[in-house]
């Protein structure tokens, strides 16, 4: 059976820029990484908190940056030849 597509979706890239004047609270930055069947998606989060300047309330954005990788990123490999003692430095 063919399978029609009934709907699709655009989203765009999001970008955060920081009013002029305001000052940078705090920033929380998370990175994933989804395996999917030919490769890898890397997501890199981040959660701003910010303040306007002549303002005394807080403001949030969050926003995300999402590419594709044909390697695993998260892989990590030992020096092959390292001693037991090299190690426990």
């Amino acid at each position: 059976m063919k399978e029609t597509l009934k709907s699709a979706t655009f989203e765009p890239v999001k970008e955060f820029k920081l009013p002029p004047g305001a000052t940078v609270i705090s920033k929380e930055t998370r990175v994933s990484v989804e395996q999917i069947k030919n490769g890898f998606l890397l997501k890199k989060s981040y959660d701003i908190k910010w303040r306007a300047k002549d303002d005394d309330s807080n403001n949030y954005d969050y926003y995300s940056e999402t590419w594709f990788s044909t390697e695993n990123p998260m892989t990590y490999q030992e020096p092959a030849n390292l001693t037991l003692a090299d190690k426990l430095k």
